[in-house]
């Protein structure tokens, strides 16, 4: 009986957490009486066996009038336009300030978006898996993108990071496959983990020279960290500068373009997944000075034939060389334990 009444209460809650309290023009919408303001959520109509989807050209107010009062329409909520395969465009009003999560994810059909100056942070998974997005404008007023955010955007050709953006999300960038170049501004202080993973058509990577965290030195079409001097990304044009001293986790993951890549001697170690699904990667040279090779370092390398690993060696991560399946010889030191 008590786990009767559990299931129950965890059911209202989950029912009470999608409901709302308004539909006003075919938008529906939560309302906050005592700020007098108003989030767009999802349609959730219930026809027959499935719910309603927004669909076409959406326009959202900056004002809705219910019950005589009148709400000022300040924020995007959490997936309100999740799964709406049939949304082509959609039209954000100056009034909000907040894009929530997921609030985009899967929309299918959705070709290009204005976000407005008023809005300050898009959320986690905000544009996740929008795979006909070509073009997005992200104003001067927004200061961080959320994790996953343009994760699977695979159609999106550029993108501009305005000055005011302080930290890109885990994956942020993640599968955005016609993606082709990108600049980080001075602004941003954090690049999350796997950042541009997948990104397989992106040439050229810039950090802005004022930028006091992260450089592109020597034109090296990556992003370094100056201050440990650590590869943390990379794409299929990049040159290892000398004075880098390691491969950072996924530097090069899923970097499909890579066909050849020197390592100078100043590199001490490489990171786990560093090569990871690097297809077209054929050969590759691992200098004296490298100690170890993280976990996955060159996993599903499918077009690795050839590699000698020096006896600076000490350590080879789990899966190293896992699906390497055109690997015909491998020199594995006796300094490896």
């Amino acid at each position: 009986m008590k786990k009767f009444f559990l299931l129950l209460t965890l059911l209202c809650l989950s029912l009470s957490a999608w409901a709302q309290d308004a539909e006003v023009d075919g938008i529906f919408y939560n309302l906050d009486a005592a700020n007098k303001t108003a989030t767009v959520t999802f349609k959730g109509k219930y026809s027959g066996s499935y719910y309603d989807e927004y669909s076409g050209d959406v326009v959202i107010p900056e004002t809705v009038i219910y019950n005589g009062i009148t709400y000022s329409v300040t924020s995007l909520g959490y997936e309100c336009f999740r799964d709406c395969s049939s949304l082509t465009a959609i039209t954000i009003p100056n009034s909000v300030k907040s894009l929530g999560d997921a609030c985009f994810r899967d929309c299918s059909s959705l070709t290009a978006i204005t976000i407005p100056n008023s809005v300050k942070s898009l959320g986690d998974d905000c544009f996740l898996s929008c795979s006909s997005l070509t073009s997005i404008t992200i104003p001067n007023s927004v200061t961080s993108l959320g994790e996953f955010c343009f994760y699977g955007c695979s159609r999106l050709t550029s993108i501009t990071i305005p000055n005011s953006v302080t930290s890109l999300g885990y994956a942020c960038f993640g599968y955005c496959s016609s993606l082709t170049s990108i600049t980080i501004p001075n602004s941003v202080k954090s690049v999350g983990g796997s950042c541009f993973e997948r990104c397989s058509s992106l040439e050229r990577m810039v950090v802005d020279a004022a930028n006091p965290v992260y450089d592109s030195r020597e034109d090296c079409n990556a992003i370094i960290h100056t201050s440990t001097n650590e590869l943390i990304a990379g794409c299929k044009n990049s040159q290892i500068p000398n004075s880098v001293t390691s491969l950072g986790d996924k530097c090069f993951y899923g970097c499909s373009g890579l066909t050849a890549i020197t390592i100078p001697n100043s590199v001490t170690s490489l990171g786990d997944l560093c090569f990871y699904y690097c297809g077209s990667l054929t050969a590759i040279t691992i200098p004296n000075s490298v100690k170890s090779l993280g976990d996955d370092c060159f996993y599903y390398c499918g077009s690795l034939t050839a590699i000698t690993i020096p006896n600076s060696v000490k350590s080879l991560g789990d899966d190293c060389f896992y699906y390497c399946g055109s690997l015909t010889a491998i020199t594995i030191p006796n300094s490896v334990k």
